[in-house]
């Protein structure tokens, strides 16, 4: 636990940090809260890996080119909201291979098709209704993080039309 004398150095010290200088450090420093912090701890899982979510994240900044703080947020929301609904499928196609795996032990010759292996996966337990609900939720907030963003933009550009 820190002391009151460290925290007060601490706040010392984050007034004279003058933060990156160079193009390169800014886009570095962009994604420490990401790397660093909560939100890269809680999106990339244990089969995952934390260069690979990193590449994905600069992707959407690059495709996206947010302005400012907010916008930089929103487009670390649709990053994370994206990352989690492409592990939706990898799930999906994990639990398909798993049921038909499960039901052909034994069998020899005997191959199962993909609407016998969900007819018997979702017969078996709700685990498929819970995927669906689940990728559901993610695509109404990628949707609603989406127009927000974009909204944003529309807001900044009405504001500072640009010179054509």
């Amino acid at each position: 636990m820190a002391t009151q004398l460290q925290i007060a150095a601490n706040r010392r010290n984050a007034l004279r940090s003058t933060g990156p200088r160079t193009v390169r450090g800014k886009s570095i420093s962009r994604i420490n809260a990401l790397k660093h912090g909560l939100s890269a701890e809680h999106v990339v899982l244990f089969d995952e890996e934390v260069t690979e979510f990193e590449r994905f994240f600069r992707k959407w900044m690059g495709a996206c080119k947010p302005q400012g703080f907010v916008e930089r947020q929103l487009v670390e929301r649709i990053a994370i909201c994206a990352w989690r609904l492409r592990r939706v499928y990898r799930i999906e196609t994990g639990l398909f291979s798993k049921y038909r795996t499960d039901w052909t032990k034994g069998m020899t010759g005997l191959p199962i098709a993909i609407e016998t292996t969900f007819f018997r996966a979702s017969a078996a337990d709700n685990t498929l209704e819970k995927l669906t609900r689940y990728e559901r939720s993610i695509e109404r907030s990628l949707r609603q993080i989406l127009l927000d963003f974009y909204a944003m933009k529309g807001t900044r550009r009405s504001r500072y039309p640009s010179a054509r």
